[in-house]
């Protein structure tokens, strides 16, 4: 029997792993036109546990360096998030530590940051988020503004109307969901979501190539929001210390990100660590 693939990428970023969609995507958020031959993907994937990972990231040249997240959850703590990231990548850029203590001045590419929302909380269609609003007291010593839009589908969506594979992926999600509130399995409702796009001129081709890819990728990604649910209810109805940590275990298994998992459950980043390094998760 052919092992089943598990897919623990995100569409939105498996979409928009490409060139000339993101050229597209850049031109509809800045009205700036961008040749794809000029666009170096520089997303970060890692592969341990506590790595730091982000959706997308590129450069565009040496000019500008951009960073796309996708939520389906309201996170108001992504500028923080973008600090790490985009250090993350400043440093992976700079061949050695010792650069910065140059006597002249290292030019870096400018960076700029989006957020893209299609979670069930009620958003506006844009907002930005500063990282000074965290802060313990007013300062001006350091600043980070993220600008957040709504990408829920609705036809008065101009960042929509604008770019052609974001509105796609909107209907394609919107589809899932429909069909899950009229009582379709989950399935169901991704294969019925595909056939919608390939047969409406909904990105069909992409749609046509990667159907198992997508179905996989969906199908894992929804199963493990509702784990992650189903975890914390049954972490808050117990609350206890030893069901937080079985909770983690199970978390673990299923791919879920150690910092949601830290997030989840209330335990340290340390103790989550542990019960993977345990249980042979950490490598």
């Amino acid at each position: 029997m052919k092992p089943k693939r598990t897919y623990k990428d995100s569409l939105f970023r498996h979409i928009f792993n490409d060139k000339r969609r993101l050229a597209s995507l850049y031109e509809s958020l800045t009205g700036r036109k961008v040749a794809p031959r000029d666009i170096a993907i520089t997303t970060l994937r890692g592969v341990f546990f506590n790595d730091i990972k982000n959706d997308i990231s590129f450069r565009i040249g040496d000019r500008d360096i951009i960073l796309m997240e996708h939520q389906s959850s309201w996170n108001p703590n992504m500028p923080l998030r973008m600090l790490w990231y985009v250090a993350k990548l400043y440093s992976r850029q700079l061949d050695s530590q010792e650069v910065v203590y140059r006597s002249r001045l290292i030019p870096i590419p400018a960076p700029e940051f989006y957020v893209f929302y299609n979670g069930n909380q009620d958003e506006p269609d844009y907002q930005k988020l500063c990282l000074s609003d965290a802060f313990a007291h007013a300062a001006n010593t350091l600043e980070l503004t993220v600008d957040c839009y709504n990408i829920n589908y609705s036809t008065k969506n101009k960042l929509l109307d604008s770019c052609y594979e974001l509105r796609c992926y909107s209907i394609f999600v919107q589809k899932v969901r429909e069909g899950i509130q009229n009582g379709l399995e989950l399935r169901t409702a991704i294969r019925q979501a595909i056939t919608y796009c390939k047969t409406h001129d909904l990105m069909g081709d992409y749609f046509q190539k990667n159907e198992s890819e997508v179905f996989d990728m969906v199908n894992f990604k929804w199963d493990q929001k509702r784990a992650l649910e189903v975890a914390k209810e049954d972490g808050i109805s117990i609350g206890t210390h030893n069901a937080m940590m079985d909770v983690a275990l199970n978390l673990l298994k299923q791919g879920i990100p150690m910092k949601v998992i830290t997030d989840s459950t209330k335990l340290s980043l340390n103790e989550v660590r542990k019960i993977a390094k345990d249980n042979g998760l950490a490598f």
